[in-house]
């Protein structure tokens, strides 16, 4: 079963790369994979800042989100931290591991 290891480890390696080519500023995780509590039905929870004035950011979302499915073969969502509700946001920055 995929771990919170794996996921940052992967993210790290390619944070470059998502640089460039989905203009992310920063990208990490939260949830129960942040936790250490995932199942085998968890899906993988992902945080994520756009570089300002960055156009398209559906298409970029969903180009990612395609990505991390495939190579980890679970579900994935993804959250602009810009738009979690403030009941949330507490919890998740606690919890959340940025690379």
């Amino acid at each position: 079963m995929t771990d919170k290891q794996q996921i940052l480890n992967y993210l790290a390696s390619n944070k470059d790369r998502f640089r460039k080519e989905y203009h992310l500023k920063r990208i990490g995780i939260f949830g129960s994979f942040a936790r250490g509590e995932q199942t085998e039905s968890s899906d993988i929870d992902l945080i994520v800042e756009f570089e300002e004035g960055t156009e398209d950011l559906f298409g970029l979302k969903q180009r990612l989100k395609s990505e991390i499915q495939s190579i980890f073969e679970m579900p994935v969502d993804i959250c602009r931290e810009k738009y979690i509700k403030s009941f949330f946001r507490n919890q998740i920055q606690q919890e959340a591991k940025y690379v």
